[in-house]
């Protein structure tokens, strides 16, 4: 269920994608631009990524599970690779599988998404903070519904996106929202950063974070975007920040 009243988390994907993109994650944190990030476990970028953690004891470090892209790490063992590449080409050949609880591929689903788990753990001595995924893929039903998740974990909300209504996908949110209230612990709304402040220009919106309208509240950030990266460095987004319950997923109740 949503907790945490007052509680903003600004979270950083793709930590470990490779070293430009992690780089990019560590320069915004140090600059006051972000609290928290998710890891991609198996990519050329995760070992550097791991080490580079060290050096940032109060960043909050979550999971990105990773169901969509293939891993780019060459020391990855090959029952991983193959096991993670066989689930990537079967979504490929129906894409609605992806979205779809499949009790055919649950399995392979499961050994997946705990490899992952387990490389985390390895890199970072300790389980993820939160879980989120690599284009969203945690929001499958085969992800959320997964025993290799364990009930209560912290996971990313559904975003957010009123700027383009849909009612297909308005109801499908809805319904995984549902879903993650019923099994896990996440924030009441999840919003990308652009999708409440049009264009980073300017200053940020002040009633985007008012806790009467979203006790708790996620922004999704990409510091390895360079639209993104000189914003969230920016005197008016980092003072916003300041002024604001910030914190991590380990602060979310």
């Amino acid at each position: 269920m949503p907790h945490s009243p007052g509680l903003v988390i600004v979270n950083a994907d793709d930590w470990g994608y490779d070293e430009p993109t992690t780089t990019a994650i560590s320069d915004c944190y140090e600059a006051g631009g972000l609290t928290s990030t998710t890891a991609m476990a198996f990519m050329e970028g995760s070992d550097y990524a791991a080490a580079r953690a060290e050096g940032h004891p109060h960043l909050g470090i979550g999971l990105h599970l990773n169901l969509v892209e293939e891993y780019s790490d060459p020391k990855t063992p090959a029952a991983v690779r193959d096991r993670q590449r066989r689930l990537i080409e079967y979504s490929r050949l129906l894409r609605l599988r992806r979205w779809v609880y499949d009790p055919s591929s649950r399995h392979e689903v499961n050994r997946v998404i705990a490899d992952q788990f387990q490389r985390f753990v390895d890199l970072y001595g300790r389980m993820p903070t939160h879980l989120d995924g690599h284009h969203h893929c945690h929001l499958a039903a085969n992800v959320l519904l997964s025993p290799a998740i364990p009930t209560g974990t912290k996971i990313r909300n559904a975003l957010e996106d009123k700027h383009r209504p849909n009612p297909v996908t308005d109801t499908l949110r809805w319904a995984r929202r549902r879903l993650i209230a019923r099994r896990f612990t996440t924030t009441d709304r999840f919003l990308s950063v652009e999708t409440f402040w049009p264009d980073l220009r300017g200053a940020p919106p002040a009633d985007a974070f008012d806790p009467a309208v979203s006790p708790s509240l996620e922004i999704m950030v990409h510091p390895a975007f360079p639209h993104e990266y000189g914003r969230l460095q920016s005197p008016e987004w980092v003072e916003t920040l300041e002024r604001l319950p910030v914190g991590t997923f380990g602060d979310l109740r």
